[in-house]
């Protein structure tokens, strides 16, 4: 047998989407903000792309005239050069504004504490090592190493001692709390030691931090002495530190959240529209066209002008196929799940995508990604257009009858009985377990409710529980 390497021919058939194809995917799935900034970006790269002017504006033959390419002057740029043929057009989007907010940067943690230390009369080895600090400073305001660690660039190096004394300056600074190394020094940095009380809230942040977070109030008011007014009062106290005094100062930015879709009472109807103002309505500018169509202008001009033309007419396109198949899905979401805007979360029915896909006649793939990181604005607030999927809990006697319990519903019904509940003697999940069977017919397991109330970031029984 003879070893190596030889080239062969062999054919071989593969189903590859077209970059159109995949631009319109793309540019469905994308949330409301991203396909704003999406939309500039290509404003910038595309030069023959462009907002649409005023009314009445935009019609001269000068540099800035705009124009949907039509069906007439495509054609006439297809019997050009029959090699070119450019994507057929839409109808014109709606005319809008579109206003990009610039927020003033942040001031930083690091600024606020480097601007207090620049305040203050330190020697120049005090104020090396406390810079350095201030450098190894997290986000949180922790410092995360030994202090051994730390290197300050002087020369000798700063000891031990110096270092803690740099340290005793920072943790000085406001917020209360930074330059603390863990949790408990984070918290005693924030109580004033000439507190009448401190002593009981320093003991119940040293000892007693994991039994505060459990709920164990009598064990605390047997350990510490205290009666249970003074324990519960102390608690209040320490519940209002924070244990992330460089939270205030943190880069991360609120996400904004701005519905595609807006849902509106009419009578006894319900008006859907897309809330499309605030992109701006695109269109080819027409002096492109033209040079395009100008045979006095250079053949490579000519065919980069027809590919940016064809790329622009691609995003239009995409853009408002994105409308059409947002407001389809909308529409049916609307009219299955009608009773949730009039009544709230409790009445979500049971719905899958596929359900809708099938109504619709695209695949379960389209509403997946029609629905992603997109928002509804209803009379019941704005929600997530996936929130309206919701899988389904079958009630007692009800297999094959059709008759079934969303899961969203459960959860607020389970929500519902602890808000209900006695707070000194609160309800363990066996017996929300009994309330929905007997009370509503729900036969579900008690590792069904404990999981949906750990969904709803509700704590068990012992940790309800109201003391005093």
């Amino acid at each position: 047998m003879k070893l190596g390497l030889n080239q062969s021919v062999r054919p071989d058939l593969q189903l590859r989407l077209s970059p159109q194809i995949l631009q319109r995917i793309e540019v469905l799935q994308l949330p409301a903000l991203d396909l704003a900034n999406m939309v500039q970006q290509e404003l910038q790269e595309n030069e023959v792309l462009q907002v649409d002017a005023e009314s009445g504006e935009g019609d001269g033959d000068g540099e800035d005239g705009q124009e949907e390419l039509g069906d007439e002057r495509l054609e006439e740029l297809y019997n050009e050069d029959p090699e070119w043929k450019p994507a057929a057009s839409e109808e014109r989007i709606s005319r809008t504004d579109y206003l990009e907010a610039v927020s003033a940067a942040p001031v930083t943690l690091h600024d606020h504490l480097a601007e207090q230390l620049d305040v203050l009369e330190l020697g120049a080895r005090e104020r090396a090592v406390a810079r350095a600090i201030l450098d190894a400073l997290n986000d949180r305001g922790w410092l995360a190493m030994e202090l051994a660690e730390l290197d300050d660039g002087l020369s000798p190096p700063a000891s031990v001692d110096e270092k803690e004394h740099a340290l005793h300056i920072v943790q000085g600074f406001e917020p209360r709390g930074v330059g603390c190394r863990d949790l408990v020094e984070c918290l005693l940095l924030q109580i004033d030691d000439d507190r009448p009380d401190y002593q009981l809230l320093a003991s119940l942040v040293i000892q007693h931090l994991d039994d505060i977070a459990h709920n164990r109030i009598p064990k605390i008011v047997r350990e510490v002495g205290e009666t249970v007014e003074r324990v519960l009062a102390a608690i209040e106290e320490i519940s209002h530190l924070d244990p992330i005094p460089g939270r205030s100062f943190s880069r991360r930015e609120v996400p904004h959240v701005r519905p595609d879709v807006v849902v509106s009472r009419v009578g006894d109807d319900y008006e859907i529209a897309l809330e499309n103002d605030w992109i701006p309505t695109l269109t080819i500018s027409r002096r492109s066209i033209d040079r395009a169509r100008d045979r006095s202008q250079p053949t490579e001009l000519r065919k980069h002008i027809r590919s940016k033309i064809e790329s622009a007419q691609s995003l239009i396109d995409a853009v408002e196929q994105r409308k059409n198949t947002l407001f389809r899905v909308a529409s049916e979401l609307v009219n299955r799940q009608s009773e949730f805007i009039d009544h709230g979360k409790a009445a979500l029915h049971p719905l899958r995508m596929q359900e809708v896909a099938d109504a619709l006649g695209v695949h379960v793939s389209t509403i997946s990604r029609a629905v992603s990181g997109k928002y509804m604005q209803t009379p019941r607030g704005i929600v997530p257009m996936k929130a309206l999927f919701t899988g389904e809990v079958a009630s007692a006697g009800s297999k094959g009858s059709g008759d079934a319990t969303s899961r969203a519903s459960v959860q607020e019904l389970v929500r519902k009985i602890i808000d209900e509940e006695s707070k000194s003697k609160p309800l363990s999940d066996e017996s929300i377990v009994g309330i929905l069977k007997q009370g509503h017919g729900l036969d579900i397991a008690r590792r069904t409710v404990t999981k949906y109330r750990k969904a709803m970031k509700i704590g068990s029984s012992r940790a309800r529980r109201v003391y005093g």
